[in-house]
Order: C-alpha cells, then sequence, then structure tokens
C-alpha cells in the first residue's frame, strides 16, 4: 500500500504529464495548420504527399496522446477511490519504479491490461 506523501507524488507526476500532453496538443494545432495550404496557394504533388504524411503522423501523435490521458484520469479515480498502486488483474502492489516510469499504470508489466484486450 502506498502511502499519502507517495500518491501525492505521483499524481504530481500525472499533473506534469497532463500538462506537457496539452503543450504537445497545442503544437500540434500549428502543426496541423502548416500542413494546409492557402486557398490560392499553389502545391505541387510531392508538397501534398510531404503534408498528408505530417498531418498522418499529428494524428497518430494525438491519438497516443489522448489515450495518455485517458489513462491518467483513470490513475487519477484510482487515487480517490484508494486502489491505486495495485493492480487491476492481480490485486498486487505495482513496483514504486514502474509506477516512477509510468505513474498512470494499472497492472504488472507480465500482466495484460483488461482494457486492452
Amino acid at each position: 500500500m502506498l502511502t499519502r506523501k507517495q500518491v501525492e507524488h505521483f499524481r504530481a507526476l500525472l499533473l506534469q504529464e497532463r500538462a506537457a500532453i496539452e503543450a504537445r496538443t497545442a503544437n500540434r494545432v500549428e502543426r496541423i495548420r502548416a500542413t494546409v495550404p492557402e486557398a490560392d496557394e499553389p502545391v505541387d504533388e510531392a508538397d501534398k504527399g510531404t503534408m498528408a504524411r505530417e498531418r498522418d503522423q499529428v494524428m497518430i501523435e494525438e491519438d497516443l496522446d489522448r489515450d495518455t490521458l485517458e489513462r491518467i484520469d483513470r490513475a487519477q479515480a484510482r487515487m480517490d477511490e484508494g486502489t491505486y498502486g495495485t493492480s487491476e488483474v492481480s490485486g498486487k502492489p505495482i513496483p514504486i519504479e514502474r509506477l516512477e516510469v509510468v505513474p498512470w499504470a494499472t497492472t504488472l508489466a507480465d500482466e495484460r491490461d483488461p482494457e486492452t484486450t
């Protein structure tokens, strides 16, 4: 069982990650705008391909960040419920070292997340 101080430490890590994701999302909006040519701007086929690849990459990044935000929300809810730091699969404690790297972890490294199976 995690101490209150440990839970607050991980809550701060989750808030930091949320802020970083929000900053990346704002940056992505600018990146997307850069891939949309002005209505009267001529664009050759090579540029269209490059812009399409950039938009695809931005969308992949956005999907990953959206998934991480959902996991952060879930971790914060588990903190409020008092179940943070325990595996949703086995009920065993999640090692502190894992939570330091992935503070939104809900399972042990060798378990399957019930949300992704």
